[in-house]
């Protein structure tokens, strides 16, 4: 009997625990997760490779507790249809608006950020029908040999959070959760922040920015405007909550080089200098492309040309945080033609660049170019080209360029 008694306490034990247990496991099965890349916001998209091991383990840990995780596919085809780039989801109104396009219970986003052998990450987890944050987190680790193991304990601490904020409540909470302050992050020192309606909020010092909000209700969306002096301004519309991950600003850049190759030019290369007067907007540009050319006839000295240009441009539409843009230029040029070995003079081919048009997008964080040339040569000097007729090479076709644009300053 005294046996029996002694197991009273572990089967009633066992019994209120179980169903608990198998409870919480058939919830979590049937919640559905979309994890987003985290997005990569180092400086000139510096350590990229790093992007799909970290956005690949926030996804194992999540799957490890038994969410049901939504296929890459499912929210790609809303962010294509949306047009935002896949590895750019950081907002919490696009996070949410594709998590719902998803069909998605709760959408995890983060990005990360690497300088001086430390590494930021910053993840959030929200739940999408209710259009509000659960919990995430911000913290700077040294980058070494042990650090995918702290982020992978992190992670799983974040999961842990997520499943026991989204039980069921064991006590009654007020209906309208307000948030007295809200504690701003970046990894970017200095940036001023402005709420919309309101004064200056401060700038970030130390990474962190206290706001006294007087209680607005937790799931507010407000916009923040966001400035600082050699950067462009940016807007960030966000949801209150304790902890708001702010990304950084894109720096303004008043000198470029650029590298260029031109078909028809190939035996050769140029190199352009951009100056902006209005930084990443409008840019006079002066270029200088140095190639050969091969002779027609057997044995003959190597033709040697020295394209020159002095260009004014703009970029069209979009802002200079996009991943594509679009340009347009014109302005005039002059090619000196010489012949080592022979008597011949120096030729000089004036011409008018009546429309430079060109697309850029960004790969590693370098724009790289197409650009389409109308020439049109003026006959000035002693000409090789004549006058009047455009440019062109193999089969009609305008000079069409591709190149690199290196950032300087």
């Amino acid at each position: 009997m005294r046996n029996i008694r002694t197991l009273v306490v572990p089967v009633l034990f066992l019994l209120a625990v179980v169903p608990v247990a198998w409870s919480a496991d058939a919830r979590v099965a049937a919640t559905s997760v979309c994890v987003f890349p985290l997005s990569n916001l180092t400086p000139d998209g510096k350590f990229q490779e790093h992007q799909k091991p970290l956005s690949d383990a926030v996804e194992q840990e999540f799957a490890a507790v038994g969410y049901r995780m939504v296929p890459a596919g499912q929210w790609q085809a809303e962010a294509a249809k949306e047009k935002v780039p896949a590895d750019r989801i950081t907002e919490a109104p696009v996070v949410l608006r594709l998590g719902q396009g998803a069909d998605a219970d709760m959408a995890v986003s983060g990005f990360y950020w690497m300088e001086g052998g430390r590494i930021l990450i910053s993840i959030q987890c929200y739940d999408v029908k209710a259009g509000t944050l659960i919990t995430g987190f911000l913290h700077t680790w040294r980058f070494n040999l042990g650090f995918y193991n702290s982020i992978h304990a992190e992670i799983a601490d974040l999961v842990q959070k997520v499943v026991f904020l989204t039980g069921p409540r064991l006590i009654t909470l007020k209906d309208s959760v307000r948030v007295d302050q809200i504690t701003f992050t970046s990894p970017q020192d200095g940036m001023e922040v402005l709420i919309e309606g309101q004064d200056n909020v401060g700038r970030i010092k130390d990474g962190t920015l206290v706001f006294d909000t007087g209680g607005i209700k937790a799931g507010t969306p407000l916009l923040v405007q966001k400035r600082q002096e050699g950067y462009h301004p940016l807007s960030q519309s966000i949801i209150v909550a304790p902890e708001v991950a702010l990304t950084p600003l894109p720096r303004e850049n008043r000198l470029s080089l650029e590298l260029d190759w031109t078909a028809g030019q190939l035996e050769g290369a140029g190199a352009t200098l951009r100056w902006y007067p209005v930084p990443d907007w409008i840019m006079v540009n002066f270029s200088e492309y140095l190639y050969g050319q091969i002779p027609y006839v057997q044995n003959a000295s190597l033709p040697i040309h020295a394209d020159s240009e002095l260009l004014a441009g703009l970029y069209l539409f979009l802002p200079p945080q996009s991943d594509f843009r679009f340009g347009v230029s014109s302005g005039v040029g002059t090619i000196l033609s010489w012949i080592p070995g022979t008597t011949l003079p120096i030729y000089t081919d004036v011409y008018l660049n009546l429309l430079s048009l060109w697309g850029e997008y960004k790969v590693a964080g370098f724009p790289i170019l197409l650009r389409m040339d109308v020439k049109i040569p003026l006959g000035l000097g002693t000409s090789l080209l004549g006058s009047g007729n455009v440019l062109t090479w193999g089969g009609g076709i305008p000079p069409i360029t591709v190149g690199m644009v290196l950032p300087w300053k």
